[in-house]
């Protein structure tokens, strides 16, 4: 009995020296130098460190490129990437090398958002697309290279004319995807969809 009751003093009193530790810290009374306690009256301007300045950060790079006959721009700097361009026939490029990586979902999505505007604009005026809404899902495989191959269109209500139509521009413009990685970061194959809609009005 006696044990017991010297373990519950014991527990209690750990319990209470915590309680104290964690309201000191989060008052302001613990710090770096514990002679000093810093309140919301002191000046801080003498306890800060001056002397080391922060880096400013670089400013995007601007690169004037040309295009070329095909409409591919040139340029000269090839480790940068650009991620504006100008649509005149000037060619200015707006180069920003602190833009993030995107990953292969970011890049898809913009690629089938691209692909999906070109194809409203050229294919859906055809006779052989009916006036109501396509709901298109893609398939594909990405390789351990990171290129799309096994590409297949279903479109419901079915129309073979538009599932050719975005296979074959899926077949030559798809981009090059980042491999993706296995446990043991080794590349492995794996297989995607895309679900998405186009209107004919």
């Amino acid at each position: 009995m006696k044990k017991a009751i010297l373990f519950l003093l014991l527990i209690s009193s750990v319990g209470a020296n915590a309680q104290k530790l964690k309201d000191a810290l989060f008052k302001g009374h613990l710090k770096l130098d514990s002679n000093n306690v810093v309140r919301k009256t002191d000046d801080l301007s003498a306890k800060i460190d001056t002397t080391t300045k922060k880096k400013e950060a670089e400013k995007p790079k601007v690169v004037i490129a040309s295009r070329d006959s095909a409409g591919n721009i040139n340029t000269t700097d090839s480790a940068v990437a650009i991620t504006d361009t100008d649509d005149d026939e000037t060619g200015v490029a707006v180069v920003n090398n602190n833009a993030p990586a995107k990953n292969n979902n970011q890049v898809w999505k913009e690629y089938m958002d691209s692909l999906v505007k070109a194809v409203e604009t050229e294919v859906m005026g055809s006779k052989n697309i009916k006036k109501q809404t396509y709901y298109l899902q893609v398939n594909y495989e990405i390789e351990t290279t990171g290129d799309v191959v096994n590409i297949s269109v279903i479109s419901t209500p079915e129309n073979a004319y538009l599932q050719q139509q975005f296979k074959e521009r899926l077949l030559l413009t798809a981009p090059n995807l980042s491999p993706v990685l296995d446990s043991t970061n080794k590349p492995r194959s794996v297989k995607r969809r895309y679900n998405f809609s186009v209107t004919k009005d």
